[in-house]
């Protein structure tokens, strides 16, 4: 019966260690999180609000390295499909981030995708199709 309890003593000590240890691995993610809010976070961002399904990017915008798309959490949570957003022939590349900005009407738009400008595109044309009410998507970049 002793060894009966020391077994199971012994297991349940080593369901702890393991739970301590995906504890911390869980931890060390969430840190890497914070930096990168962190360091999203130092930028000053200028964004426009995208209001209708084929949205002409204004010309200062284009002129940057990199675009980022925002969106409010009805977006999200209507599992709209991002990666049918373009500009022009490139297609989003979407990011995983849990970075957000304050937005109209004290809707928070979150960070959900981003377009590298350094091979310019052929039109400046953001298409969002679907789209059906303003305000919730904007585009953006960061400011120095």
């Amino acid at each position: 019966m002793r060894s009966k309890t020391i077994f199971c003593k012994t297991i349940f000590q080593s369901c702890l260690v393991v739970l301590l240890l995906l504890g911390s691995i869980f931890s060390l993610a969430g840190c890497a999180d914070d930096k990168e809010k962190a360091e999203l976070a130092s930028y000053h961002w200028e964004t426009v609000a995208v209001s209708r399904e084929e949205f002409r990017i204004p010309e200062n915008y284009m002129s940057k390295d990199e675009l980022y798309l925002f969106v409010t959490r009805d977006i999200l949570d209507s599992h709209y499909d991002l990666s049918k957003v373009t500009l022009g022939d490139k297609p989003i590349k979407l990011v995983d981030s849990q970075f957000n900005l304050p937005g109209p009407g004290l809707k928070a738009l979150f960070l959900v995708g981003k377009f590298d400008l350094k091979d310019k595109p052929g039109s400046d044309v953001l298409k969002v199709p679907g789209l059906n009410k303003a305000g919730n998507v904007a585009v953006g970049y960061k400011k120095k």
